[in-house]
């Protein structure tokens, strides 16, 4: 794909320089190949980010959750790319896409339980696990979103 492209390029530098009147020589030919050369290599770098997935959970049952308080989970089971960061519990996006989130909630007996899916601090999302008497209640949310390079998402 990137040959083609390539290729495609430098018909229309000679063709646009033909139609000057001025021919490009074989060497600025080929110093315009190598550069290109070099260019399609970096960008094949630049986006060479291999999958990104995480899963994580908690270890023990948070009581009294604060108004906008993070969440961060303490059991990371998988952490594919390294951009979730248990440290702040921040997932960071290393490269632009479209990515799914899924929270799961569950509440106590006789409690109801709420959080919200934020990116950069906006409203992704909000999972509700209501108080259903003498039983938990579990709740599923997901969430599909469009993310650039270096957006925040958290719980």
């Amino acid at each position: 794909m990137f040959k083609t492209a390539t290729c495609l390029l430098l018909l229309c530098l000679e063709t646009s320089a033909l139609s000057d009147g001025i021919s490009p020589t074989m060497p600025e030919l080929l110093t315009t190949i190598n550069e290109l050369k070099q260019r399609v290599s970096a960008l094949e770098v630049k986006n060479s980010v291999g999958p990104i997935a995480f899963t994580a959970g908690l270890r023990n049952t948070l009581v009294h959750v604060g108004d906008h308080q993070h969440i961060v989970f303490d059991i990371v089971r998988t952490n594919i790319g390294g951009a979730y960061n248990p440290v702040d519990g921040h997932f960071i996006a290393p490269v632009r896409g479209a990515y799914v989130f899924f929270v799961m909630l569950t509440n106590f007996v006789d409690h109801a339980a709420s959080v919200q899916l934020l990116r950069n601090g906006q409203f992704l999302g909000h999972v509700l696990a209501d108080d259903t008497g003498n039983a938990f209640s579990t709740s599923t949310l997901a969430v599909t979103a469009q993310l650039e390079v270096g957006d925040h998402v958290w719980v």
